[in-house]
């Protein structure tokens, strides 16, 4: 049976790391305080941002819950072409849907330099960044202590619904929003927790984490209730239900969205069913 860990390093184990991720995205955000390019700028913080954070979890991992990164999952970096494909049909195809509803596009008056500095922030910032820190933290650290200490399904539910409710923090939002959000959140995180089992590493719920930030939040393409001066296109549904909409956070908790993470949720775990039903009548025909 696999080691458990105590109660108490589980725990640290959950507020430690977002700590860590907060610590490292402040001290990234030092960078903007350089007069450099705003082309140079995005790249430099997203190289910061992933640097200190993964420092500071191998320093939490290793030192205090006393877990090694591959333990965590954090091996070296390795890409399935299936997860990588799922990255990029899942945003898009929630975008697609989503440009079927009734709305109005608009094209800024973005110029080359300005729309290229748009483009580098999303893959950087929105992408690179958060991708590879909130998968190492949260399905990596998080999610492997948990699991040493209360098994695989507390594992998946308690890290992604605090996943949810960080996304929160510091947003105006109604009860009615906020549901969504835990909905919509919760569901995500489960969806990447899933990944990681499947593939065996968090670089994968990495690239769908990212892409699916670039694609649906990186501002190349705004798709909201209100028009977007800052995205290079802005969509603007014209539609007043919430549903639809996302509320105040946003798209990435419409239904569009969630029935998007329940489907690859789905298929996940209907492969891993198939996968055992293999194994056990593969044991049964060694036996």
């Amino acid at each position: 049976m696999e080691d458990r860990i105590v109660t108490s390093k589980a725990l640290l184990a959950i507020f430690l790391p977002i700590l860590v991720l907060d610590i490292a995205q402040g001290m990234a955000s030092l960078i903007y305080l350089i007069p450099i390019s705003e082309v140079i700028s995005p790249v430099l913080y997203a190289i910061c941002y992933v640097v200190l954070a993964y420092w500071g979890v191998k320093l939490l991992s290793e030192k205090v819950i006393k877990l090694s990164l591959q333990e965590c999952r954090i091996d070296k970096p390795h890409i399935e072409i299936k997860w990588l494909t799922c990255a990029i049909v899942l945003p898009i195809a929630v975008m697609t849907i989503l440009l079927c509803t009734p709305g109005e596009f608009v094209k800024n008056d973005s110029k080359a330099t300005h729309a290229i500095g748009i483009i580098i922030t999303a893959v950087f910032v929105y992408g690179i960044g958060p991708g590879i820190v909130e998968e190492i933290i949260f399905r990596g650290l998080i999610m492997k202590a948990l699991e040493k200490r209360w098994g695989k399904r507390v594992a998946i539910l308690i890290p992604s619904i605090i996943f949810g409710l960080v996304h929160a923090i510091g947003a105006n939002l109604h009860l009615i929003d906020l549901l969504m959000l835990l909905v919509g959140g919760t569901s995500v995180g489960i969806m990447f927790s899933l990944i990681v089992y499947k593939s065996g590493s968090v670089w994968n719920s990495a690239i769908v984490h990212g892409i699916w930030n670039i694609i649906m939040i990186g501002n190349i393409f705004h798709v909201g209730t209100s028009y977007n001066k800052a995205s290079i296109f802005s969509y603007k549904l014209l539609s007043h239900s919430f549903l639809l909409t996302g509320g105040a956070f946003g798209v990435e908790v419409s239904i569009v969205a969630i029935l998007g993470y329940l489907s690859v949720i789905a298929l996940i775990q209907y492969s891993m069913k198939k996968k055992q039903r293999l194994n056990e009548q593969l044991e049964r025909t060694v036996h």
